[in-house]
């Protein structure tokens, strides 16, 4: 978060509420505080699991809450109750979403938990220097050094952004600068949802007078990304001017600060970018640059001025053969490996990863290039398959089998799930995703050589493998650091790699089922396309084998769907575009579905011939509860989720996973008596 030279935060008089040095917090030992606020304090700790720093930030809203002598934090009186756990709520959905930012110009938000009442966000320790700090004796700066420390920042920025937060509180003491000149943006916990309310803004705002913009100041401030481009330009304002921007509300009726086209070196820093400067510090906010990109554009326009050079469309060519619109999101199998690290021997790990790059360059050699693309991240490689999802599974074989043979200890973790190939700021491509950062977490549990697959990964190959029973063991649900839960599979049976064959996607002969004709087959692969992606024909040509009529088939690709909404949307258009079934295909698929464990069993399929152990009046209880917070789909997940509970509150569980928001999902847990 904040380094060594950053001055103790002392809190004010009567308000010692900071943890004691020393103190212990799972794994976290405090060592000292690195600043504070309105609602939470940072601090400096130690990780004895991990032997390292890292910063800490403890959800604390001094006016409503105050600690105990048990270190447990309470609301000042029930009054403020309702404000304290709001924010908590909060607090907690936000760091998950942090937690999920990975950009060189973005400190890294490691987990999040809940311990003395209320919430904590674990961050990396950055070290260097605050930029004021850094600046000494670095000035005067010229246009290229400028550009070198905006550049990361905006490109941050708009990672940020693009998840639907706003930072709202740049500020030269949030940039830190590295050893290598490069800066990182830190101190996350005042970042809120672009969709705010009024109540939100009220108990969280953050006002740093000179970089915050006049819509920080008041509850119905209309706040975007032109909020954040406000505070940068401040800063920009500040360093090529030496001196600080004007408070915001002293500049709305009668805007007396000089512009930095005005005072600003023109020689220097040419007119264009002294002109993006004045044009992000606008006082008005609707006439500010709207997004990054353009205010990236103005800022590297030509030094005599006009425009700048324009990014990349969105629709730029992307690998796998993919649509601009389906690398918005599709569905792809991700494997994610990394080497088993050498504590304190960066040298170590990095020749570890070096040898791991060359070695799943070998093992997806096989797999068309045009079915995947394998990434480095700062935490190993990912590979994402949109072909056939076994592959992941064959690469993770061979590559075990063959780092093992070299002694090169790997971890593997394999997901299937949402996913988007983009382009990075340097123009290569990355993974982004649900279905990339469940792979990480999942391979984060695994043991060196084993290979661990997410329960949706499990599910689709049980659906493509009779014997996928027999080649996996259930470990169970795991808990990561951020607090999610997986319910993994360690794969224990057959090696694949040799047992890899091309499917053949064309159709030669009729399917099993009478009523599954060509037209059905192809209505199908271009429906099921829509929701999942490129992987859909393979899928289909896979299932139609195992359907013995045009429902079956139907609903062992509607099971393929992760999410209940699209499998619903599915189901409605692949009906509505080659007809209704039969009475008797349903009947036929009704009696597959209550047979033998087929992956039917665990979809989201009308069939209830499973019975649940759960009574019917309960049933209809929880389901009323439910449908209050996801409306009609709550019927179709009650009856899914009911097959494999064992009790009310396992199904409750089970449901509230459906549930985006965390309060929602408490709230539902609370309401139904668990």
């Amino acid at each position: 978060m904040s380094n060594d030279e950053t001055q103790p935060y002392s809190p004010p008089g009567d308000d010692l509420l900071a943890l004691p040095s020393g103190y212990m917090i799972n794994e976290y030992r405090i060592e000292r505080i690195l600043g504070g606020g309105g609602f939470g304090i940072t601090y400096l700790a130690h990780d004895t699991h991990l032997d390292c720093r890292v910063a800490i930030k403890e959800y604390l809203p001094r006016d409503v809450s105050v600690r105990g002598s048990d270190m447990a934090v309470q609301s000042r009186s029930s009054a403020a109750a309702k404000a304290f756990e709001w924010g908590l709520q909060r607090f907690l959905l936000e760091s998950r979403a942090l937690a999920s930012f990975h950009h060189p110009g973005i400190v890294r938000v490691l987990r999040y938990f809940r311990a003395n009442a209320t919430a904590y966000m674990v961050m990396e320790y950055e070290t260097g220097q605050p930029l004021q700090n850094w600046l000494i004796g670095r000035l005067p700066l010229d246009r290229a050094s400028l550009l070198r420390i905006v550049r990361p920042l905006l490109d941050g920025l708009e990672v940020v952004h693009a998840a639907g937060f706003l930072h709202r509180d740049i500020k030269p003491g949030n940039i830190y600068m590295h050893a290598d000149g490069s800066p990182v943006l830190l101190d996350f916990g005042s970042a809120r949802r672009v969709e705010m309310d009024g109540q939100d803004q009220t108990m969280t705002a953050v006002v740093t007078p000179g970089f915050a913009p006049a819509e920080q100041y008041h509850r119905h401030g209309k706040q975007g990304p032109w909020t954040d481009l406000y505070a940068l330009a401040g800063v920009m304002y500040w360093m090529v001017t030496g001196k600080l921007p004007l408070e915001a509300f002293a500049r709305l009726r009668e805007d007396g600060m000089p512009s930095a086209a005005s005072i600003g070196n023109r020689d220097v820093f040419g007119v264009g970018l002294l002109n993006a400067i004045d044009w992000a510090l606008n006082p008005d906010e609707g006439k500010r640059p709207r997004q990054v990109a353009d205010f990236r554009r103005a800022c590297l326009a030509p030094p005599t001025g006009g425009e700048g050079p324009v990014d990349p469309p969105v629709e730029a060519a992307l690998p796998l053969g993919l649509s601009a619109s389906e690398a918005r999101t599709f569905i792809g199998a991700v494997l994610f490996a990394d080497v088993v690290g050498v504590s304190g021997d960066a040298g170590a790990l990095q020749e570890g990863r070096t040898r791991l790059v060359k070695m799943l360059s070998d093992a997806i050699a096989p797999v068309p290039p045009s079915s995947r693309l394998a990434v480095n991240t700062k935490e190993g490689c990912a590979v994402c398959y949109v072909g056939d999802p076994e592959d992941a599974l064959r690469t993770a074989v061979q590559l075990g089998d063959v780092a093992a043979v070299e002694g090169l200890g790997v971890h593997m973790g394999i997901n299937l799930g949402a996913v988007r190939i983009a382009p990075d700021p340097n123009g290569r491509s990355r993974i982004l995703g649900d279905g990339i950062s469940t792979a990480f977490r999942v391979m984060r549990f695994s043991n060196p050589g084993q290979v661990l697959v997410a329960r949706a990964y499990y599910e689709v190959i049980q659906h493509l493998k009779r014997n996928a029973s027999e080649c996996f063991q259930h470990l169970g649900v795991r808990r990561d650091p951020q607090a999610r839960d997986h319910d993994i599979y360690a794969y224990s049976g057959e090696t694949l790699a040799a047992s890899a064959r091309v499917v053949d996607l064309s159709i030669r002969q009729a399917a099993t089922g009478a009523d599954i004709t060509p037209a059905s087959i192809e209505a199908a692969e271009r429906i099921l396309a829509l929701h999942i992606g490129p992987m859909a024909k393979i899928l289909v040509r896979k299932t139609v084998p195992r359907a013995g009529s045009r429902a079956e088939l139907y609903q062992l690709l509607a099971d393929l769907i992760p999410d209940p909404a699209p499998r619903a949307a599915f189901l409605s258009g692949v009906v509505a575009s080659s007809g209704p079934v039969s009475a008797m295909s349903q009947a036929r698929t009704a009696s597959v579905q209550a047979g033998a464990g087929s992956v039917a069993g665990t979809g989201s399929g009308a069939s209830s011939a499973q019975v649940s152990v759960i009574p019917d009046e309960e049933l209809a209880r929880i389901e009323k509860l439910f449908a209050r917070h996801i409306g009609p789909m709550a019927r179709v997940l009650v009856r899914r989720e009911s097959r494999s509970a064992n009790s009310p509150e396992t199904l409750c569980r089970a449901l509230a996973s459906h549930i985006d928001k965390d309060a929602e999902r408490l709230r539902f847990m609370a309401d139904a008596g668990f």
